[in-house]
């Protein structure tokens, strides 16, 4: 059996978790980092880190970490040093505390339903998932250490509240990644089981290790049912096991006012009632007994997707599964620019082309108004965009937008395991959650211009899902490279949903869109592309894409949903987008223009980063302390913030193309706001 890559230490104040997550790290072998999430400046609880440090061999690397918003740059960059986090509790209490979500009373309105709450809240379910993907990505073992509050009675206060919700779902989401989960119950480690996976509830004994037991007698018990390595029986108890008695440190005497109390001091830390905010694994491991359709069960040729797609001669697809149980959607993955630009600022979040829609576009939707007493056919339509991408029109579907391709896509292949590249649009990864699908996010990186690695896609995946151009970067990845990614047995699904901003030139280089189907297409698996006609028209409020793919696949899409998947009027939009490709052409032109003076005023700011992409938005990047967002506000100016895509952090904008005009009005605010910063 493998080593273990991440394990989970749950235990209540004084319950000798941390001694027990210590023994783990030591048995281990090798070097050791220790992250050190209590905080050291006024606020922290300098006895107790100074008790901790003592008992920690003094060749153990110590980083502080209490004041980092990313959990897993310290892991990735650990090497091959055992990592051991200590605890999860307390970094979360101060993340809430500087975000002003945990000195909350109730009294005042929730800081959470505003968008610099919101995207909190997102932030620490991205870094709750970040950390554990660098655990299990890493061949060293990763300890984490988590404060069980849950036990406890009410919370007094709405702070606290979210701290004990928003902690109970973290580590629901690390167990879900975790190879061993212990509970540490006054000073006895007891190995947790998943009742879906493992053995019958009843059917033994759970055996559990006093940590004071001496050597001869631990080293009868098995080290499988103690939840401890066997050599870790030979290590004395080391006392004392709390980093930090969860929130009431972190924040200092106001805390203590509102309840949050230490349990040293003879009352409980608060605990929370009712649904808990969800902070969910990226990976989290579908139900076994459901992974797989059973190929010869009865009735099986007739479920949708069934059938083998792709090159003749290419192995059948894998039996539609059993639909599992859904995974929870982290609630960053729904949130998008159109609920960040408050009433009557001037808009720079939403990525929709400003102005009004083409004169052709609005005569093509009122000639759907004229025939809407009919219900929608999607004929003449599917027959004219597959004239315009030389495809067959039974491989075409129009859509209700290209979000809608997302959720019928999962619903007709069910996949296992899906890579998504990030940060990417997350509407995929929350159509993918909710069919049970696991999730891996396959990072680009700033470093390399955001650009895909083709190589860093697991191979067992057997769904891929890329933009290009990518949302919120811009890159647009050449052809070649998204060919690469196809396998026997895979779909990879390509987002062009900005492909209408992509200018000729850009195009050409890039090999061409994957819209526009070729010889060279051809190969192993399933290619479906996803165009939206919303953001390049003008016409969000009209839901208008369309799917391209294999007739076979596209058949099994049009059977996971609704019948009619389009409205008449956006069925006449698209026809008549198919026969216009000078007019897009020409939109293209102007985006790219007015993109290039946008980027070229964002780069007189000190301090700021532009990646000019292909789409009508950039990326920017703001100087370390100036929030960008909440300083724009102040000057009735929106931006996309990108706390809601994994692997960015709050120093990311999104900022949408907009005119020279008013491009020239948001770099003189964003000057102001980095100015009032320093």
């Amino acid at each position: 059996m493998s080593s273990p890559r991440l394990i989970l230490v749950l235990g209540g104040t004084r319950s000798g978790k941390s001694a027990v997550a210590e023994r783990l790290a030591a048995a281990a072998g090798g070097p050791v980092r220790y992250l050190a999430t209590a905080p050291t400046g006024e606020d922290g609880d300098h006895d107790r880190i100074a008790q901790h440090r003592s008992r920690r061999p003094a060749s153990w690397e110590t980083v502080e970490v209490a004041a980092i918003q990313d959990l897993a740059l310290p892991v990735r960059d650990a090497g091959a040093s055992t990592v051991l986090l200590d605890g999860l509790g307390a970094w979360l209490a101060g993340v809430l505390h500087d975000a002003g979500l945990l000195d909350d009373d109730g009294r005042r309105e929730d800081p959470a339903g505003a968008i610099d709450g919101a995207a909190a809240l997102a932030g620490i379910e991205h870094a709750v998932a970040a950390l554990a993907d660098a655990a299990c990505a890493r061949e060293a073992l990763t300890v984490v250490v988590g404060e069980e509050a849950g036990m406890a009675p009410v919370a007094a206060t709405r702070g606290t509240r979210r701290w004990v919700d928003l902690l109970g779902s973290a580590h629901q989401a690390l167990a879900a990644r975790a190879d061993r989960v212990l509970l540490v119950v006054a000073g006895h480690a007891i190995e947790l089981t998943d009742v879906g996976a493992g053995p019958e509830i009843g059917s033994a004994p759970q055996t559990s290790l006093p940590l004071g037991t001496a050597p001869a007698v631990a080293a009868s018990v098995p080290a499988v049912a103690t939840g401890l390595p066997e050599a870790a029986a030979d290590r004395p108890a080391d006392g004392e096991s709390e980093v930090l008695p969860p929130a009431a440190v972190v924040v200092g005497a106001d805390a203590v006012a509102e309840g949050h109390r230490r349990e040293d001091e003879g009352e409980p830390v608060p605990s929370a009632s009712g649904a808990p905010l969800p902070v969910h694994p990226e990976d989290a491991t579908p139900v076994d007994a459901v992974l797989d359709g059973d190929p010869a069960a009865p009735g099986d040729a007739g479920v949708p997707g069934n059938a083998g797609h792709g090159v003749a001669g290419a192995p059948p697809r894998t039996p539609a599964r059993p639909l599992p149980a859904s995974l929870p959607v982290p609630p960053g993955a729904r949130l998008h620019g159109d609920r960040m630009v408050p009433e009557g600022m001037l808009d720079f979040a939403v990525n929709v082309v400003h102005g009004d829609p083409p004169g052709w576009a609005r005569q093509a939707l009122m000639n759907g108004l004229e025939t809407g007493k009919r219900y929608p056919d999607d004929r003449a339509a599917s027959e004219a965009l597959a004239e315009r991408h030389d495809r067959a029109a039974d491989g075409v579907l129009p859509l209700g937008g290209a979000v809608e391709g997302f959720w019928r896509l999962a619903l007709a292949l069910r996949p296992v395991r899906a890579a998504v590249v990030v940060p990417g649009f997350t509407e995929s990864e929350a159509a993918l959650r909710t069919v049970g699908c696991e999730i891996v996010r396959v990072p680009r990186e700033a470093k390399f211009d955001w650009k895909l690695d083709p190589e860093a896609v697991p191979e067992d995946c057997d769904l891929v899902v890329v933009g290009r151009p990518e949302n919120p970067t811009g890159v647009l990845d050449a052809r070649e490279s998204i060919l690469r990614l196809r396998r026997p047995g895979r779909t990879v699904l390509v987002d062009e949903a900005f492909a209408d901003f992509v200018g000729e030139d850009a195009l050409a280089a890039s090999g061409g869109a994957l819209a526009d189907q070729r010889p060279a297409d051809h190969g192993p698996g399933d290619l479906v592309v996803l165009r939206s006609l919303t953001k390049s028209l003008s016409v969000p409020g009209i839901r208008c894409g369309y799917l391209l793919g294999d007739p076979e696949l596209v058949a099994a899409v049009r059977e996971a949903g609704p019948p009619w998947t389009c409205p008449t009027p956006a069925l006449e939009l698209l026809r008549a987008y198919a026969g216009r490709p000078d007019a897009t052409g020409r939109i293209a032109a102007r985006t790219a223009a007015h993109r290039g003076d946008l980027v070229a005023r964002l780069r007189q700011l000190a301090g700021v980063q532009v990646w000019d992409g292909a789409a009508n938005f950039v990326l920017v990047r703001t100087p370390a302390g100036v929030d960008a967002v909440a300083g724009l506000h102040d000057h009735g100016i929106a931006v996309r913030p990108c706390t809601t895509f994994a692997g960015l952090d709050d120093r990311y904008v999104r900022i949408a193309v907009r005119t020279p005009a008013l491009h020239a009005e948001l770099t003189t605010a964003l000057a102001r706001v980095i100015s009032a910063a320093e």
